[in-house]
C-alpha cells in the first residue's frame, strides 16, 4: 500500500497519522499528550542510546553472533523493535479508550482522530468482556501483516521478530495464525486510514533506525531465539518505561529538528551511568589479589592462583566451578575471576548471588568494599541489594540516602551529589523490578531462579543478568526443586554467553555435571534445539563412572574446548585440620558432659539443631545451666532481632576477636542452620545434630576457623572436637540408625543414610582430616548407588524409593511453573511462557508467590509483629514495636493507630524490620490450606487504616501481641498459641496442647 505524501518535512508524519495518540496529559494539562509518532520515535531513540551507552558488549556481541549481524545491523534491529512496540495503538479499541473515563476534556483524542475520517465500529472500539485485546498484541498482529507483505510471506519468521512488541507489557501475546479474535477483525472491518497509518508508522521508523536491510536479511529465513526475544523485549521495555517518562521526555508536539535536542536532553535527565569496563590487563595474580583486598604482600592459596589463571583462559566466556574448602578465600577468588571474565567478554556488570537473605547481607558489605576500589574503576556506578526485605540492611539503605548520579539541575523530588562515591543507587534503576539492571547486584538465589520462571517481566531479568558475570555462591545449599530452576536459569544464562561462575565447599559430582550441562546446552549456538551431547559430556550412563575425588578442585567450560569440561589441578592445602567425631545421646545429660569443662573455665562452643524448637528447647536447658553465656539464633526471630543477634555473633566470634579483646570468656551459641550459612565464626567446640554429610562439614567449617594461641582455647578442646546428637538410635553394621521426624521432615531419610554409612568408621575413632577427606564423603554419599551396610538394605532402598518419588514430584511441581528451553516447533516466548504465573489472587505480591514457586516449600504468611493495647471495643488503639535484648521497653515509643496521617518512612522502616514469617502450620499447602485462609482473614481484620497511606506498609499483615505478665508477648491465632520473646523468638503451641 502507497502512503499519500502530504507529510511536511519538518513534521515526523503526516497530519492523519499524527492525530493517533499515544499518551495523555498530566492532570493539570490532560489535552496536552504526546502523539504515536512521537513516542515511537522516542523508543526508539533511547533504544540508539541505551545500545551505544549502556549495553554491554558482549551482549551485543552475542546477538550479533545469534543473528548473523553485523554491529551496526544488530543496533538497527534492536531500535527498530523498540520503536515499533506500540504500534498497536493505531486501534479503536486503544485510539475510543478514554470515552469510558466520563471527562469532556479527553474527548479531543479521539475527535483529533475522526477529523480525519478513521473508522470506529462499535464492535472494535468497546468490544464485550473476554474479548478486549491489548495494544500489545495488536502491535504483534499488525507487524506480523507489515512484515509479510513489506518482504516474504513467511509468518513464523515474522511471528518472532513481532514476539518482541507483544511482549512489551511483561507477557508474551499468544499468536496462531488464522485464528479469529479482536486483533485479526481489525484487518477487514477498518477504513483505509487506519491501514494508511499502519504503513506510514512502518515506513517512519525504517527510516529513523535504517533497518530495512536488516529486516529483509531476517525475513529471508533468520528465526529470532526466544532468548533474544527475551532480551530484546527487555531493552524495549526499559526503552519504553524511560521514552514514557515525562520528567526525560515531556509532552506536547515537536518538530523533527527537536528531535535530537529532546534526545538529548531527556538522556542527560535520565543520567544512566556508563558501563563497567572492567580492567585487570596482564597483572600477576598476587598484585591483583593485593590491590582489590589490600592484602600486603600476600601469599596465596594455590586454589586462588589457579582461578585467576583459569579465568585468563576463558577468552571467549564459559562457566567455572570452583570447588575448594570452607575458609580458603573462594569469595575473593570468584570476584577476581568475574573481574577476569568481564574484561575477556565484555560484560558490564556483576550479580554475586548467595541462598539466604542474611548471607546476601553480609555479602554486600564485602562486595562494596570491592567495588568501591580498583575493581569498580574511575566512574561511579549502580548497586543493589536484591531480596524483599533489603531496606532492613543498613549500608543498602545509607546508599540510597543520595543519588550520585543526579545533574546539577534543580529537578523536582532528587537529591544533591555526594562527592566522593564510587557506588551508590540511581532514582531510576533500582526497586522491585528494575534493581537487577544495576550495575553490581548483590541477591539472593531467587533472584537468580526466578529468570526460570514464568512471570510478569521476567524479560528485564534477562537483559540484567545477560549482561552480567553471575557468581552464584553456595551451589550444594540448593535442593531438587531450587535445582530445576538452576538448570534452567544457566541454559538462558548460556544463550546469552553470560559467564557464570559456581562455588561450593561440598559439591555432588553428579550436581556439577548436570550444572555445567544445562549452562553448555544453552551456550552452544544449532539450528536445531534438539540438544545432543553424546560425545561424553553426559556422565549419567548405564555403568557409573569411577569418582574423581581430587579437591580443591576447579572445572571450567567454553565453546573453544568443545563444551566439554576441563579440569584444572591445584595443590591440596599443606595445612590440614583433625577432628574427632563421637556420637551422643538425644539426652541433656549427655550434652551437659561434654561441655562440661565450660561449667568453671572459658571457650566458646556451638550447639547447633536442625529444627527452630529443638534449638529453643536446648538453649531453654542450658540457659539455665550457663545463665547468660548462651545466645539463641534461628530463622523465627523479627528481622531486626535476628540481625541484631548475628551482627552480635560476628563481633564476638570473627576472626579479629580474641579472649580479653572481644571474644568472650565463655559463650555457648545455640542455634540452627543459621550458623552454617556464611557467617565466620569461630568455636572452640561443637555439637551438632546430625545431618547429610557435606551439610556436617560446612557446620564443622566453624570449628577452630581461625588460627588462635592456645591460650585461647581450651586445653580439652584444643584438638578440635565435634559431638553429634539427634540421633535416636545409633547405628551400626547391624543396626540401621534412626533419626528424629523434625530431621527427617528437613532432609531426606536416604541421604541421612547414607550419610551415615560414611561416617561410621569416623564415629568408630578414625580421625576426620579437612580438607583430605571431604570430597571422598560427599562425592560417596551421594552417588547413585552409595555403600551401606547389608542389613540397612531394606530399609535403605524403601527410603531412596520414597527419595526419588519426592524429586520426581518436585520436579514436576517446578516444571508447572518454569520457563522452559524452546523445544522442537517452538518458536516464540508464547510457547515457553504458555502457563504465565500471575497473581494468585490478592494475598500475596507476585514477589513472594515468585519466591515461592522456586523454592520447594508453600508460600506462607509473612507478618509485621507488634505490640498493641486496645480500645473498649477491641479495636487496635496504640501500637510499637518488640524491644530487643539490646533495649529496654520504655525506649520504644506507643503511635496512635488512630491517627489519620501517613507514618513517618522512618517508622515504616522500623515497622518492616519487625517482619517474622509465620510457622509452617500457617502455610499454603493442601494439608494447612484451611487454617492459612482463615489465618489470613482473622489478620486482615487487624487493620491500621493510617498505614494504607505509606507504600512501604500498604497491605501488611499484623500480628497483633500483647505483653503478658509472664513477660512474654502472645496471640491465638486460629488454633495456635504463639508466643514470642527477643530471648527466644517465635513458639507455636497447639491448643490442644496446653
Amino acid at each position: 500500500m502507497t502512503v499519500e505524501n502530504t507529510k511536511h518535512p519538518s513534521q515526523l508524519a503526516t497530519a492523519e497519522t499524527s492525530s493517533l495518540w499515544a499518551k495523555t496529559g498530566t492532570d493539570e494539562t490532560p489535552s496536552i499528550g504526546l502523539s504515536l509518532p512521537q513516542h515511537m520515535t522516542d523508543a526508539g531513540s533511547v533504544a540508539a542510546e541505551l545500545w551505544d551507552k549502556w549495553l554491554s558488549p558482549g551482549a551485543k556481541q552475542r546477538i550479533m553472533k545469534m543473528l548473523n549481524l553485523t554491529q551496526d545491523e544488530a543496533k538497527s534491529f534492536a531500535c527498530w523493535v523498540a520503536a515499533t512496540h506500540d504500534i498497536g495503538k493505531a486501534t479503536p479499541e486503544f485510539a475510543g479508550q478514554l470515552d469510558s473515563r466520563g471527562r469532556e476534556e479527553l474527548r479531543v483524542f479521539r475527535d483529533r482522530i475522526e477529523e480525519h475520517k478513521f473508522n470506529f465500529p462499535n464492535h472494535l472500539t468497546t468490544p464485550p468482556a473476554g474479548t478486549r485485546c491489548p495494544h500489545s498484541t495488536y502491535s504483534q498482529s499488525i507487524l506480523i501483516k507489515l512484515l509479510t507483505e513489506h518482504y516474504t510471506d513467511d509468518a513464523e519468521t515474522a511471528g518472532t521478530i513481532a514476539s518482541i512488541a507483544g511482549a512489551h507489557h511483561g507477557v508474551p501475546a499468544a499468536y496462531t495464525p488464522g485464528t479469529p479474535g479482536q486483533d485479526f477483525a481489525i484487518f477487514e472491518a477498518l477504513n483505509d486510514k487506519w491501514h494508511q497509518a499502519w504503513h506510514e508508522l512502518f515506513e517512519m521508523t525504517l527510516e529513523q533506525t535504517g533497518a530495512d536491510q536488516v529486516l529483509q536479511k531476517l525475513m529471508s529465513g533468520t528465526k529470532i531465539p526466544v532468548a533474544v526475544q527475551l532480551y530484546l523485549t527487555g531493552l524495549v521495555i526499559m526503552a519504553d518505561w524511560i521514552a514514557s517518562n515525562p520528567t526525560f521526555f515531556p509532552m506536547g508536539t515537536f518538530d523533527v529538528e527537536a528531535q535530537r535536542k529532546r534526545l538529548n536532553q531527556g538522556w542527560d535527565t535520565l543520567g544512566l551511568e556508563h558501563p563497567w569496563g572492567a580492567y585487570t590487563g596482564d597483572a600477576a595474580a598476587s598484585d591483583l589479589y593485593s590491590s582489590r583486598f589490600g592484602w600486603k604482600n600476600p601469599t596465596l592459596r594455590p586454589m586462588q592462583e589457579v582461578v585467576a589463571n583459569a579465568a585468563r583462559a576463558m577468552k571467549g566466556g564459559g562457566m567455572m566451578c570452583i570447588e575448594a574448602p570452607m575458609g580458603q578465600g573462594k569469595t575473593e577468588a570468584g570476584l577476581i575471576a568475574a573481574e577476569i571474565l568481564a574484561q575477556e567478554t565484555g560484560r558490564s556488570g556483576l550479580a554475586f548471588a548467595a541462598p539466604t537473605q542474611a548471607t546476601s547481607n553480609a555479602l554486600f558489605d564485602r562486595v562494596k568494599a570491592w567495588a568501591q576500589g580498583p575493581a569498580g574503576g574511575f566512574e561511579p556506578h549502580t548497586m543493589f541489594l536484591g531480596h524483599a526485605k533489603n531496606q532492613q540492611q543498613d549500608s543498602f539503605r545509607y546508599l540510597q540516602r543520595a543519588d550520585i548520579f543526579d545533574s546539577e539541575a534543580d529537578i523536582e523530588g532528587k537529591q544533591s551529589i555526594r562527592p566522593n562515591t564510587s557506588v551508590a543507587r540511581h532514582s531510576w534503576i533500582g526497586g522491585r523490578k528494575r534493581g537487577i539492571l544495576s550495575t553490581f547486584v548483590v541477591c539472593t538465589i531467587d533472584q537468580i531462579l526466578m529468570m526460570a520462571l514464568q512471570s510478569r517481566h521476567v524479560m528485564l531479568r534477562h537483559l540484567g543478568l545477560g549482561s552480567k558475570v553471575v557468581i552464584i555462591d553456595e551451589v550444594h545449599a540448593y535442593d531438587a526443586y531450587m535445582g530445576v530452576y538452576l538448570k534452567e536459569a544457566l541454559y538462558w544464562l548460556g544463550q546469552m554467553n553470560a559467564p557464570v561462575i559456581l562455588m561450593s565447599a561440598t559439591l555432588p559430582a553428579h550436581v556439577r555435571t548436570s550444572l555445567m550441562e544445562s549452562y553448555a546446552e544453552g551456550l552452544e549456538i544449532q539450528d536445531s534445539t534438539d540438544w545432543d551431547f553424546d560425545d561424553g559430556f553426559a556422565l549419567e550412563d548405564v555403568t557409573e563412572p569411577s569418582l574423581d575425588l581430587d579437591y580443591p578442585v576447579i572445572h571450567t567450560l567454553t565453546a573453544e574446548d568443545g563444551y566439554t569440561p576441563r579440569k584444572w589441578q591445584v595443590a591440596a592445602p599443606e595445612e590440614q585440620v583433625t577432628i574427632s567425631i563421637r556420637q551422643i545421646s538425644d539426652e541433656f545429660t549427655d550434652l551437659d558432659k561434654v561441655l562440661a569443662p565450660l561449667d568453671n573455665g572459658h571457650g566458646c562452643a556451638a550447639v547447633i539443631c536442625n529444627t527452630v524448637g529443638r534449638a529453643q528447647e536446648a538453649y531453654e536447658h542450658l540457659r539455665a545451666k550457663f545463665g547468660n553465656d548462651v545466645m539463641l539464633a534461628h530463622s523465627r526471630f523479627t528481622a531486626k532481632h535476628r540481625a541484631e543477634k548475628e551482627a552480635a555473633l560476628v563481633s564476638l566470634l570473627g576472626k579479629d576477636s580474641h579472649r580479653g579483646d572481644g571474644r568472650p570468656e565463655r559463650l555457648i551459641v545455640v542455634g540452627t542452620q543459621v550458623i552454617e550459612q556464611s557467617l565466620d565464626l569461630d568455636f572452640d567446640v561443637m555439637v551438632t545434630d546430625f545431618a547429610p554429610v557435606d551439610l556436617v562439614l560446612q557446620r564443622l567449617g566453624r570449628l577452630h576457623r581461625h588460627e588462635r594461641d592456645d591460650s585461647e582455647r581450651p586445653k580439652e578442646y584444643l584438638s578440635p572436637i565435634c559431638y553429634v546428637r539427634g540421633i535416636e538410635t545409633f547405628g551400626s553394621e547391624a543396626q540401621v540408625p534412626e533419626f528424629p521426624k523434625g530431621s527427617r521432615l528437613v532432609y531426606e531419610p536416604a541421604i541421612l543414610l547414607s550419610s551415615y554409612a560414611r561416617l561410621l568408621p569416623y564415629f568408630a575413632g578414625k580421625t576426620l582430616r579437612i580438607p583430605a577427606d571431604m570430597s571422598g564423603l560427599v562425592q560417596e554419599a551421594y552417588k547413585e548407588c552409595p555403600e551401606y551396610p547389608e542389613a540397612w538394605d531394606g530399609v535403605y532402598k524403601e527410603a531412596r524409593e520414597e527419595s526419588d518419588k519426592h524429586q520426581k514430584c518436585a520436579s514436576v511441581m517446578a516444571e508447572s511453573f518454569l520457563l522452559k528451553r524452546p523445544q522442537n516447533q517452538q518458536t516464540v516466548m508464547a510457547d515457553v511462557m504458555n502457563s504465565y504465573l500471575g497473581k494468585k489472587d490478592g494475598t500475596l505480591s507476585e514477589d513472594q508467590i515468585g519466591e515461592a514457586r522456586v523454592r520447594d516449600g508453600d508460600a506462607s504468611l509473612e507478618v509485621i509483629a507488634i505490640v498493641v493495647e486496645r480500645d473498649g471495643d477491641g479495636r487496635i488503639d496504640r501500637y510499637r514495636t518488640i524491644p530487643s535484648t539490646l533495649q529496654k521497653t520504655q525506649e520504644i515509643d506507643w503511635h496512635n493507630a488512630k491517627d489519620p496521617n501517613e507514618p513517618a518512612n522512618s517508622l515504616a522502616f522500623e515497622l518492616l524490620a519487625s517482619t517474622i514469617r509465620l510457622p509452617y502450620q500457617y502455610s499454603d499447602s493442601p494439608k494447612n490450606r484451611v487454617r492459612f485462609e482463615a489465618a489470613l482473614d482473622e489478620l486482615e481484620g487487624e487493620r491500621i487504616d493510617s498505614w494504607q497511606k505509606n507504600f512501604m506498609l500498604a497491605g501488611e499483615l499484623i500480628l497483633p501481641f500483647e505483653l503478658q505478665d509472664s513477660g512474654f508477648y502472645e496471640v491465638t491465632l486460629c488454633d495456635y498459641h504463639l508466643r514470642y520473646s527477643a530471648e527466644l523468638g517465635l513458639q507455636s503451641i497447639k491448643l490442644d496442647d496446653e
